[in-house]
């Protein structure tokens, strides 16, 4: 895990949690009675998903042993939105990346893969959106970046996710703290260019 990409993942764990901010803060957590998840949760790694590496983290906390629970968390959440990297083909584009793991380890694969769509669209892609970044996607993604740019790129995707979160059933409970992520992701994703 270098530099960049550790950033990346701690940014994530902190928009889970924004209590945590490294190894001496991490902790267990009581997920909202509305969230589909579980229980509890370690910086989104939830009981209820994800049972098994939930419960490896919670016995390192609980074993004291807090520098290894977070460099798990930090891998987890690469390893679990490691296909970002792979529609974007290399490191090259870390502004990109991020915002997109972001919404990947939030949103899951395909609501990602669709805002990718969708923004490459308002590039005039033309593209199916069905939330599978296959060849075509990819492709086209490169594409846009070469044409368009990064940040007009990234200002579609921001603009896009915005759209998905207000469209979710859920959004009257959980919107205005999407919202927020959204922004913040956007804000360090410039920061990365």
């Amino acid at each position: 895990m270098n530099t960049t990409e550790k950033k990346m993942a701690a940014a994530i764990l902190r928009f889970e949690d924004d209590r945590v901010t490294g190894p001496d803060s991490l902790r267990v957590s009581r997920l909202p009675a509305a969230d589909t998840g579980g229980k509890w949760e370690i910086c989104g790694i939830c009981d209820g998903i994800e049972p098994a590496v939930f419960n490896r983290l919670k016995s390192l906390l609980d074993a004291g042993k807090r520098e290894e629970a977070w460099e798990g968390c930090l891998q987890y959440v690469l390893d679990n939105t490691a296909a970002v990297r792979s529609w974007i083909g290399s490191d090259a584009h870390p502004e990109i990346e991020f915002f997109l793991r972001d919404h990947y380890f939030n949103s899951g694969s395909k609501n990602a893969g669709k805002i990718l769509q969708r923004a490459l669209n308002d590039h005039g892609a033309g593209i199916a959106e069905d939330g599978i970044p296959g060849k075509q996607t990819r492709q086209t993604l490169q594409t846009v970046l070469a044409g368009a740019g990064e940040r007009k790129l990234l200002d579609s995707l921001y603009e896009r996710r915005k759209s998905f979160y207000r469209s979710c059933k859920q959004f009257p409970v959980f919107g205005k703290g999407w919202l927020r992520r959204c922004e913040d992701a956007y804000k360090l994703a410039v920061s990365l260019a």
